[in-house]
This record gives structure tokens, C-alpha cells and sequence, in this order.
């Protein structure tokens, strides 16, 4: 299985640790956040590539990347909620810029509605991103956040009424407990099986708003041998993404101890079945 590595796993440290480090966790993909130019992060982090990057500064980029030993996968383009204009030009740029690393895979959001009446502007948004997608051998993922996309029936509603072969679901193994209340994972994976086509693999106490993500296989409520079964079932062939974001209220964590978490993740993945790519 290809196994990447967001670098929200890294936390402050960020995509720079995470070029420096995961070759030495056996990881050789990068899902490579693209921010939003000039607005902070969530993790406090400095970003190393945004939508308002110069062309020397990509490039020298994919310069560092490739001398590390990575290949970026995936491009994580979170812009905001791709209803609104201003966030589908943002899309559109973020998208042009991922295919200049080689990504063939996009993680991003599915939308937010506050009333039914804005469906069809939401449809002809995400066909916009369909299509320039397509055009670049892209597909992008919409991921498992709150709004259209906060679990598998509104997932499934999305990708029908979009209806477009480019736009399809990131499903996140702890993000549906997150958001939703009284789920079971692999009914809600089975519900949009066809539409998978890229994975955060997350672990979870299971606890609805309960911010509690370390080590896979160390909250023990995500079981990543059934998550690899199920994949395999459903000949799964896209990359699945560590997404290791802590846990609210722990210690600051060094950066050693932030790596040995995606180590120990690494690990569990191999002793319930998964083989590395």
C-alpha cells in the first residue's frame, strides 16, 4: 500500500521536518500542504509552499523533495468553502501548482450550505474544480469535514449530485467519529466505497469532538488490520495518508517525540498486515 505522511503529523515543526524525517520512518510519500498566503496556521507552523508562491521558490521545492528522497502524492489544497468564489480561484491556482510537484491525488474540502437553494451553485463550483482537475490528471478528494462531507450520507450526496469522475472522497479513519455521534467505520467506508480514492489514516478514542489522535494502534479504537482488509476488497490502489494531529491538552511535544510517533505508527501498520510502499 502507498503510505504517505500529512505534516499536520509534524505539528509546529511542520512540512520542514517533515522532508528532513520521513525517509528515516520508511515513508517515501508526502501529501505537501499548500496554504493559504499570508493567513496563520492552525498548527503555528511556516508553511514552505502557498498560493502565492514564485515559480523559483516551487522549484526549489521540488529541488529539496526529491533530494530527500520523497515523491509528493498528494497535495493537501484546504482553501475554505469552495461555494464561495474567492475560494474557487484559489482552488483552481492551488490545483495548477500541485501538478507541478507531480501530484495525482488532491485532498480539499466537499463544501458547507446553509440552505438547500445553494446546491446548484455548490455543483457548478465543484464541476468547475472537476474539470480543471481532469485536465491535469488530478483527482480531487473532498475531505471528511463538517458540512457536505461530514460523513458517509452526505458524502454520498455530494458525489452523485456533482457527478463528475474527478471529484471523489477522502475518507479519514478518525474524523468520522470526530464529527459524527454512533458510527461504525467500515458500514460508513462501505457506503461510499466507490468513491474512496484517497485515506487519512488516523486513530481515535472513538469520542465525538474529543480531540484525542496519537500513534495509530495507541488509541486502539481504529482497527487498521480491518481498515486494510476492507481496502484490499475493494481493490483500493490510491494512498493513505498518516494524519497524527496529538492530542488536546498533552505536553508540547519535541520534535523527537513527534517523530517516534510516526515511527511507532509505522510499526503497528506492519504488524497487523500492512505492507509499506
Amino acid at each position: 500500500m502507498k503510505i504517505a505522511c500529512f505534516p499536520n503529523t509534524y505539528g509546529r515543526f511542520g512540512p520542514n521536518a517533515a522532508i528532513d524525517l520521513l525517509p528515516s520512518a520508511g515513508i517515501h510519500w508526502l501529501e505537501l500542504p499548500i496554504k493559504n498566503h499570508g493567513v496563520p496556521s492552525f498548527f503555528k507552523e511556516e508553511p514552505v509552499v502557498t498560493n502565492g508562491s514564485t515559480p523559483q521558490s516551487i522549484f526549489a521545492l521540488k529541488e529539496r523533495i526529491a533530494d530527500s528522497g520523497l515523491k509528493v502524492c498528494t497535495c493537501n489544497i484546504t482553501s475554505g468553502n469552495p461555494l464561495e468564489e474567492d475560494v474557487l480561484k484559489r482552488t483552481l491556482t492551488k490545483l495548477t501548482i500541485a501538478n507541478q510537484f507531480g501530484a495525482e491525488y488532491v485532498v480539499a474540502g466537499g463544501g458547507e450550505l446553509t440552505a438547500d437553494d445553494q446546491w446548484p451553485l455548490l455543483i457548478d463550483h465543484m464541476r468547475q474544480i472537476g474539470d480543471h482537475a481532469q485536465k491535469l490528471g488530478i483527482v480531487y478528494c473532498c475531505e471528511t469535514h463538517p458540512g457536505t462531507c461530514q460523513n458517509a450520507d452526505g458524502m454520498l450526496e455530494l458525489v452523485e449530485r456533482v457527478d463528475h469522475p474527478n471529484i471523489r472522497i477522502n475518507f479519514d479513519t478518525g474524523n468520522i467519529f470526530y464529527y459524527n455521534e454512533d458510527v461504525e467505520l467500515l458500514e460508513e467506508m462501505g457506503k461510499v466505497a466507490p468513491y474512496i480514492a484517497h485515506v487519512h489514516l488516523k486513530d481515535t478514542n472513538g469520542k465525538f469532538k474529543d480531540w484525542h489522535f496519537p500513534a495509530l494502534g495507541a488509541a486502539g479504537h481504529v482497527d487498521f488490520a480491518a481498515v486494510l482488509r476492507f481496502l484490499n476488497g475493494i481493490d483500493f490502489h490510491g494512498p493513505c495518508s498518516l494524519e497524527l494531529e496529538g492530542i488536546e491538552g498533552e505536553p508540547e511535544l519535541t520534535l523527537e517525540q513527534t517523530h517516534e510517533r510516526v515511527l511507532v505508527s509505522i510499526e503497528h501498520l506492519k504488524s497487523v498486515g500492512w505492507e509499506i510502499e
